[in-house]
């Protein structure tokens, strides 16, 4: 029997300049970190406050539309942290939850989950 997430949530909070300002977004399941993902200033802007506004907009966004796919999914469907064998539970809308890949190499590509039209 799989474990039961009541909570979903995430943190946003601004990166330090030491660590290259922006921001740090964490995704959370019943307050246990799932994943977390930088959001730095966005480069094409010059101003930094703009810059910096422009990063938080974005993570903000991605983690609404995040915690909104997950209400739409059956509950066995959910992300959940870690079994006690490594694994881990991410559909294709949890690509916040995967680990950023290197931008200089090809991309992997993602097939769309199937849909059960019967749920």
């Amino acid at each position: 029997m799989g474990t039961r997430i009541e909570n979903y949530d995430y943190e946003l909070t601004p990166q330090s300049s030491a660590l290259g300002s922006g921001w740090l977004l964490r995704l959370l399941a019943d307050g246990q970190e799932l994943g977390r993902r930088v959001f730095p200033p966005v480069s094409s802007i010059k101003d930094k406050q703009l810059a910096a506004a422009a990063a938080y907009d974005d993570a903000l966004d991605r983690a609404t539309i995040w915690l909104a796919s997950i209400e739409q999914r059956p509950p066995n469907m959910r992300p959940r942290p870690a079994d006690e064998s490594g694994m881990y539970l991410v559909m294709p809308d949890d690509e916040l939850l995967c680990t950023e890949l290197p931008t200089d190499k090809e991309q992997p590509v993602i097939v769309e989950w199937p849909r059960d039209d019967k749920a």
